[in-house]
């Protein structure tokens, strides 16, 4: 399916299909507004990078501000997949992690603090890259918000033990957005007091 790429956009755009198609990615820009990750794994997400099944996928039916915000991210996994060797680490955390959630894997607190801690590493990373890639690439995206939305998301996984389901639709709530800090933080062992009570009142 073709979708209307604003032109300020699609140099990068045209850069993430050449690249992909190059490294043996699928590109799927679906037209549903979420996507399931796997069978395995049913919780519903806006995009996911796959390194297993060699697939790149973003829920595109949405605003287009707010799937490009997807691609940038997805596309900077595809980057630490392509470039750093902690991918193995990450990888196994994030199978860790899927698998408490949808109850397959019994962790005790520290194994699952330590694979919490994992997914952190890996996703504060992976945004850093996106706000490289934003710059780079000269993307209109605000990048203020941007760090609110990536805070936002990194914020979440320490409440995971809490609520032991993903979020969902925390882009969604402004309130959130709002109340999270405009710089990205070196770590995310303490959550804002404000920030965890909501997200556990509005998800859990």
């Amino acid at each position: 399916m073709k979708y209307e790429i604003p032109d300020e956009f699609k140099q990068f755009v045209a850069h993430v299909r050449r690249r992909c198609t190059v490294s043996g990615i699928e590109l799927v820009l679906s037209p549903s507004r979420n996507v399931v990750i796997t069978d395995s794994f049913s919780t519903d997400c806006s995009g996911y990078f796959d390194d297993v099944n060699k697939a790149l996928v973003v829920a595109c039916g949405k605003p287009f501000k707010e799937w490009i915000e997807i691609l940038v991210h997805e596309y900077s996994h595809m980057q630490q997949w392509l470039n750093d060797d902690r991918w193995s680490y990450w990888t196994d955390c994030c199978l860790d992690l899927w698998s408490w959630l949808d109850g397959e894997k019994i962790l005790n607190t520290a194994q699952l603090n330590k694979v919490i801690d994992g997914m952190i590493e890996l996703e504060r990373d992976c945004e850093l890259r996106a706000l490289d890639n934003i710059v780079k690439w000269n993307l209109p995206i605000n990048k203020s918000r941007y760090k609110r939305k990536a805070n936002l998301y990194l914020y979440s996984y320490r409440v995971l033990p809490i609520i032991k389901k993903f979020p969902t639709g925390l882009y969604d709530n402004k309130d959130l957005i709002n109340m999270c800090p405009t710089r990205i933080t070196k770590n995310y062992n303490t959550i804002p007091d404000g920030v965890r009570d909501l997200i556990i009142k509005t998800y859990g």
